[in-house]
This record gives C-alpha cells, structure tokens and sequence, in this order.
C-alpha cells in the first residue's frame, strides 16, 4: 500500500492526557509501551539484510518497495513476493544478520529501566515473528527477551530454508493492521486502560501511533516529518536514551510505577499530607526537564 493511502486514512491523534476538577492527571495510569522494530531498536531493515543477500536482490528489491510506494503493488503482496525470493535457513541467515545489525546503543539500559519499573514492552512489527524473536534472543538473551511481546505477522520456513511463507495477522493489504492490534489490546484489558505510548520511525508506524497517547518520533526521519507536517503531537528522540528521560518523568509519581508513590498511596488518607496524584518529595528530586507538555490539556 502506498504511503499515500496510508496517511489520508488516518485522523490526527488527539493526546488524551488530561487533568480532571480536582487535578489527578491521567499520567497516573499504568504505562505500556509499544515499540517498531526494524529501524527504532535496531538500526537496520532484518528483512532487507536478507532479501539483499540471499534473496531478491536490493535492486529487485528496491523496485518492489517503489511498487508499493507508487500502489502498482501493495504491501502484503510485495513483501509475499520478497520472503518467497529467500533461499536460506533461518539459523545462516542471522549470521548474517548478526554481523550488520546495531541495535540502539542505549536500548538495553532502557529495557532494563522498564523491567525494574514494571512497565510492559512489547515490540509491533509488520515483519515475521520468527526473525524478530531470533534476533530479540541473540542481542538480549533468551531470559530478558521472552519478557518482550512480540505482536507481528508470523511465518512458516521449510528446515531447509527454501520456504518462507509469512501468516499474515491481518487479512489486509498491509497484512498486519496495527491500529487495531492496539485496539485489541485495550479492549482485552479488564480495569483501567493502559496510557499506551508508541516508539516509531517511519510512515508504517502512523496506524500504531494513531492509537498513542504519547508518540515518540526518530528525529530526521519520515515519521517526525508528517508529525511537523500535521501538527501531530509527539517527542522526538536520538535513542532509547532520550525515550528514558521522558518515561522517567512519567513514572515519578505514578502509583502504578513508583514505588515511593505506591507507598505514599497505601497510607490512610489521615497520613497522607497531599492528594495521591501529587508526586512524593522523594521522587520530585529525580525529575527531569521534559517534553511532555504538549501531551496536558
């Protein structure tokens, strides 16, 4: 599907942080993060490492992502037509792989703050299941990575890699619709709704971010363009570092996350010197200067 026919279908997200009559902020709501793979937690295309090498070519395949930018093909049909041109098994290719990919520098650090935090982190992806757990395994390890939800399109590879057949999430033209992945998300939650807050890069992820309370946009790249472009709301970020600053700022205070503010809300309302939605002093001291601003009405 053409860029073009992405971005008219999509409304401007509207933020909807808030502050009700008594001055509870919905920042004080359980946080969940979703977050684009290829491009955003490592730097390069998993895919494109190995239609270049051992697939269609990267002129062939250059052609084909052209096609879909024109609309003569769309997503799902293109990439059905790159995944088939692969000839390697799974376990070579990420040789491969292991040898060009660079995941963010601070991805990790970051990882780490949301575990201690207890904030889920799930990776959304247009690519294969398969591919992105290898590669979550090999970088992270096996323990911390079976921590990240995986919420993509799956595959079937033949033992001697001359299959791979992707099983597409969605019947679709992009084949996995992550607007309503996150949609199913929060209709799955029972309770209060998560703020949900997407970590992107390029104009596939404007049908996730159109579902975020809180975007996070690459700097320099397509995503922050039609940002600007339409007066979308959204922070910009180098890396996970600068992702973590803001997420910081968020937990500070929020009886979900912190646990000085979880202590403070356990207390009787006699011990309590402020309303809950207030930050504790102890946490007030970590805070940070942010951009999170843009997001309060």
């Amino acid at each position: 599907m053409s860029s073009t026919k992405v971005t008219r279908s999509l409304a401007v997200p509207k933020p909807s942080i808030s502050t009700d009559s008594h001055g509870n902020s919905s920042f004080n709501r359980p946080i969940t993060i979703f977050s684009d793979f290829d491009g955003t937690i490592f730097l390069q295309d998993t895919g494109h490492i190995l239609f270049d090498n051992f697939g269609c070519g990267p002129e062939k395949r250059k052609e084909l992502d052209s096609m879909i930018g024109t609309g003569e093909k769309t997503f799902r049909g293109a990439s059905e037509e790159m995944w088939g041109s692969l000839n390697v098994t799974l376990e070579d290719g990420f040789v491969k792989m292991k040898e060009e990919l660079v995941m963010d520098k601070h991805f990790k650090e970051f990882f780490d703050y949301t575990i201690k935090s207890n904030i889920p982190f799930n990776v959304i992806s247009a690519g294969l299941k398969p591919l992105l757990r290898h590669a979550l395994d090999e970088f992270l390890g096996k323990e911390k990575s079976a921590k990240i939800g995986i919420v993509s399109n799956d595959a079937t590879i033949s033992r001697d890699g001359s299959e791979w057949i992707p099983i597409w999430k969605h019947d679709t033209e992009l084949g996995h619709d992550k607007a309503k992945s996150i949609q199913d998300f929060k209709m799955s939650v029972s309770g209060e709704i998560p703020l949900i807050v997407f970590v992107g890069d390029g104009v596939s992820d404007l049908a996730a971010a159109s579902q975020a309370d809180i975007l996070f946009a690459r700097q320099g790249l397509a995503l922050e363009e039609y940002c600007i472009k339409n007066r979308i709301p959204y922070i910009p970020y180098e890396s996970f570092a600068d992702i973590q600053d803001e997420l910081e700022n968020l937990v500070v205070g929020n009886k979900h996350h912190d646990a000085s503010a979880k202590k403070l809300a356990s207390r009787p309302s006699y011990m309590r010197t402020s309303s809950t939605s207030q930050v504790p002093v102890e946490s007030s001291r970590n805070m940070k200067p942010s951009m999170l601003s843009a997001y309060v009405s």
